[in-house]
């Protein structure tokens, strides 16, 4: 009774934060990894770019290269995204290159979310691609190209609520050669399992987000850490305006209850289309204990 009274905070708190989301950006990229959960389901999404099953060999030069859609209103339509191995630490542990990337999906929470104030359907979240083979202490090297200049939150997370590693990743911005490449992980654990309680599955996910400068000519990175469990469902790369400053509200699980971590005002009302009063003396992260009454939430300005 306990997860599912857990299960239904988090669904609660998305479905009202959803109404919130942003629609449009200066500069919006979102690529769902994987479509496995897409086809189980029979949807075709027009609003993400989608990645399936690949290989190296599915190129004539062998260089794996997608043009990326800007899904906002700034019309930033030569951006791309080249995937590459890190040879460099394939050859130090004797490895061949690998073929490129699959899909995996043991995870079917079904749940919407939303991300740094982006609708995520479930058929997103709840499936990913990872290194084919994904030996532990390899890498996947993601570059984007063309960015316009500005200032980007780099988004990503992994729905699979039973990576009991967690998953990480580096973000940093470099020249088209990747060497300044982060010694250590600097995005956290953005798997679907909560280690700082436990191991504790989190339907709702755990997305990460490194906020990055990008000038003229240079290029944004990502490493996605290969530990021989799990992978990477999707990421959100979204230009920040000051008009585009929304309140957020994103939740996590705890290990009596949830945490909800917020911009703004936070709000809660005991229908999703009820009444909201703002809760008195909150600060963000704001606890909340399963064992309370059945709540919604959202974040005001």
């Amino acid at each position: 009774m306990k997860i599912m009274r857990c299960m239904l905070f988090a669904v609660a708190i998305a479905a009202v934060n959803s109404q919130f989301a942003v629609r449009s950006y200066a500069g919006l990229f979102k690529m769902d990894f994987g479509t496995l959960q897409n086809d189980a389901e029979g949807v075709v999404l027009t609003d993400w770019d989608t990645f399936a099953t690949w290989t190296f060999a599915d190129f004539p030069d062998g260089v794996a290269t997608w043009k990326l859609t800007d899904f906002s209103n700034q019309n930033d339509n030569d951006v791309t995204l080249t995937i590459r191995d890190n040879v460099a630490l394939s050859e130090q542990l004797g490895l061949a290159p690998p073929n490129g990337m699959t899909a995996n999906n043991p995870t079917h929470e079904a749940l919407d979310v939303v991300y740094d104030g982006i609708n995520v359907p479930f058929v997103v979240k709840d499936d990913y691609l990872y290194r084919s083979p994904d030996t532990a202490g390899t890498e996947v090297l993601m570059r984007f190209a063309n960015l316009n200049p500005g200032t980007y939150n780099v988004t990503v997370f992994e729905g699979r609520t039973t990576d009991a590693n967690g998953r990480y990743g580096k973000v940093w911005v470099d020249d088209i050669n990747g060497k300044k490449e982060p010694a250590a992980q600097n995005t956290g654990n953005y798997s679907g399992v909560d280690l700082d309680v436990g191991g504790v599955p989190t339907p709702v996910g755990q997305p990460r987000t490194v906020t990055v400068d990008i000038k003229a000519g240079e290029y944004l990175w990502f490493a996605e850490m290969e530990d021989n469990s799990g992978g990477i469902s999707g990421m959100i790369i979204r230009g920040i305006t000051s008009s585009s400053s929304v309140p957020l509200i994103t939740v996590a699980r705890t290990a009596d209850g949830v945490a909800l971590t917020y911009t703004g005002t936070l709000q809660a009302g005991n229908a999703v289309n009820g009444t909201y009063s703002d809760v008195t003396g909150a600060t963000s992260p704001y606890s909340e204990k399963t064992t309370n009454a059945a709540k919604f939430f959202r974040a005001r300005q």
